[in-house]
Order: C-alpha cells, then sequence, then structure tokens
C-alpha cells in the first residue's frame, strides 16, 4: 500500500519550483527599474556639463558684445578727436581712447580664457555623451535579456501550473486541503520528513517517538507537535 504522502510531497517539489519562478518573475520589474538607476549618475554629470558649456557661451557672447560696443565707442571718440578745437580737447580724447582700448584689452583677455574653457567644456560633453550613449547601449542589452527571460518564464509558468493541477487530481482531496492550509500558512514547506534521531525536519524539535512511528503508517497523518507541519516517515 502506497502512502498518501507520497502524492502530496511529488506535489509540494511542484510547489516549490513554482514559488521560485513567481518569484523571479515578480523580482524582473526592480531589477529593470536597478539597472535604469544606474544611468542616474552619468545622465546628470552630462547635464551639468551641458549647463557649464552654456553658461560659458553665454559669458563669451556677454563680453564680444561689450568689446563690440567698446569699439565703437573708440571710434566716436576718436572722430571727436578729429574734431577737437583745443590741445586740452585732443589730450581728454587720447586719454579717453587710451582707456577704452585698455579696456578693449582687458576684455579680450578675458574672451581667450573663456573660449579655452569652452573649448574643454565641449570636450567634457562630448565625453559624458559618449560614455551615456555606451552605458544606454548596454543597459538596452540587459534590459532585453530581462524581458526575454520574463517572457521565457510566464510560459513556463503556465506549463507548471497546468502539470501541478494534473499532480493535483492525483492527490487525496482531505490532505489536499490540510496541506493547502499549512503551505499558505508557512510558505516554505507544509511536508517534512523526519531526520535522523527523529527530529522534524521543519524546526528540527525532538519528535515524539510515537510521531515518528504514526508517520510511517499510510493510515496515519501526523503533524509536528511544535511546528505544526505534516510529518512524512517513508
Amino acid at each position: 500500500m502506497s502512502h498518501p504522502l507520497e502524492s502530496i510531497y511529488a506535489l509540494q517539489k511542484k510547489d516549490r519550483r513554482l514559488i521560485k519562478l513567481v518569484r523571479e518573475i515578480r523580482d524582473i520589474p526592480q531589477r529593470k527599474s536597478d539597472i535604469e538607476a544606474q544611468l542616474a549618475g552619468s545622465t546628470q554629470k552630462l547635464e551639468i556639463a551641458r549647463d557649464s558649456k552654456k553658461h560659458t557661451e553665454a559669458s563669451l557672447k556677454e563680453q564680444e558684445l561689450e568689446v563690440e560696443s567698446l569699439k565703437e565707442r573708440v571710434v566716436k571718440y576718436k572722430q571727436q578727436q578729429m574734431e577737437a578745437k583745443t590741445n586740452d580737447q585732443y589730450r581728454a580724447f587720447v586719454k579717453e581712447i587710451g582707456t577704452v582700448e585698455r579696456e578693449i584689452s582687458d576684455l579680450e583677455d578675458k574672451e581667450i580664457v573663456l573660449m579655452e574653457n569652452l573649448e574643454k567644456g565641449k570636450a567634457i560633453v562630448a565625453e559624458c555623451e559618449e560614455k551615456l550613449g555606451g552605458e544606454k547601449a548596454g543597459i538596452a542589452d540587459e534590459l532585453g535579456e530581462l524581458d526575454a527571460r520574463s517572457a521565457e518564464l510566464t510560459e513556463m509558468l503556465e506549463q507548471m501550473k497546468a502539470d501541478r493541477a494534473r499532480a493535483a487530481e492525483q492527490c487525496d482531496k482531505s490532505i489536499l486541503q490540510k496541506y493547502t492550509r499549512i503551505m499558505n500558512n508557512k510558505r516554505d514547506f507544509a511536508v517534512i520528513m523526519v531526520e535522523p534521531g527523529g527530529h522534524c525536519g521543519g524546526c528540527h524539535m525532538k519528535l515524539p517517538p510515537q510521531v515518528t512511528n504514526d508517520a510511517r503508517n499510510p493510515t496515519k497523518i501526523v503533524v509536528c507537535n511544535f511546528c505544526g507541519r505534516i510529518v512524512y516517515n517513508p
């Protein structure tokens, strides 16, 4: 006479595989989110580099406009200088022209520094864009693999559910109900083997001799006195 727990124990193995499979499927969205989050650092660096470049460009444009304005003032002063009536007026224009030309020289020196900074900024932006592009390509591959894995697991899940349903039909209904209740409560094992020395395979407590003996009897279904799992001693 076969033990009625044989089919239940076999069902439990299927359920354990199903639990693992469902857990992996549920973990995939989080894994995808974690992978996508890796781009955040590189994206932020690129945004900072672009903002810095824009600021440098704006400063350079501002300097160029100011230099242009000062050069126009020099032209105006020179025209007025040619119309000077006295030497004092002429010398005054010379002084003004000299002052403005020094301002122009200082601004042009600053322009050179800004242009150098702009070239460096462009190089940094290009480097960040290249790095981000490479990361996006790599991440796209990883995300594609996860999507493929999700589809594969989902197909396996449906097959395993059908297989599990067929196996459940071979089990004693009353024992199956008890097994299902315990499994939903424990979330790991409902049926456990008696370990050497007469210990429970679930909580590892020492079982009473009567329980270990009854666990061999196919006409009896016994549970651990401590954890409440079904004890199986084939």
